[in-house]
């Protein structure tokens, strides 16, 4: 069984915006999610959609092949992420306004 994430990308933030001196398995991880939050806000369609991340985990040593599924939960703006493959799952907030935010670009367009 995976792990569950509860996150607030701000913590992951400097007070500029910009990502924060962090340890390196730190700063993966905020990579990681932060990846989830911009697939997630280009594609802000309410679906649960498979992204173009892959899991993270490594069980029993060995690299999950899952690729990560994520939809926005949209009275709460809440990103819910999972990996099909080995249950590693998350939420994500505090991601609006974040240098993973992508909605303006898309609107853009």
């Amino acid at each position: 069984m995976g792990d569950t994430w509860i996150t607030d990308m701000t913590h992951y933030l400097d007070d500029t915006g910009r990502l924060g001196t962090m340890p390196g398995p730190a700063l993966n991880i905020a990579l990681f999610l932060g990846s989830i939050v911009a697939w997630v806000s280009t594609h802000a369609s309410g679906d649960c959609g498979r992204t173009n991340v892959v899991c993270r985990r490594t069980p029993g040593r060995r690299r999950c092949v899952g690729e990560i599924v994520a939809t926005l939960a949209p009275e709460s703006a809440r990103i819910m992420w999972r990996c099909p493959v080995c249950g590693d799952n998350g939420l994500i907030h505090g991601w609006e306004g974040t240098r993973w935010d992508r909605r303006l670009m898309v609107l853009a367009e």
